[in-house]
């Protein structure tokens, strides 16, 4: 089997990138909760604002950095 098999083989049974696909959603299922489960407590007191957020930016940064990985794993190597 030549080098150029080996490659092509390597690369044809690369796995879908589930995970990251997986934390695109984790990550705006998140951001969508705390805009809309967190809002009435936001109303309530400076905290649960700063809290809600807080919340918004993890899952803005979850999903920005699984969208990063997506993006990463359609290019090709070589």
């Amino acid at each position: 089997m030549g080098v150029q098999n080996v490659h092509r083989m390597h690369r044809t049974q690369a796995g879908a990138p589930v995970l990251p696909a997986a934390l695109v959603v984790v990550g705006v299922l998140i951001a969508l909760g705390a805009q809309f489960l967190l809002d009435s407590l936001a109303d309530t007191s400076d905290t649960w604002h700063w809290i809600q957020h807080g919340v918004t930016f993890a899952g803005g940064v979850t999903a920005g950095a699984a969208m990063m990985a997506l993006y990463a794993a359609s290019r090709p190597r070589g």
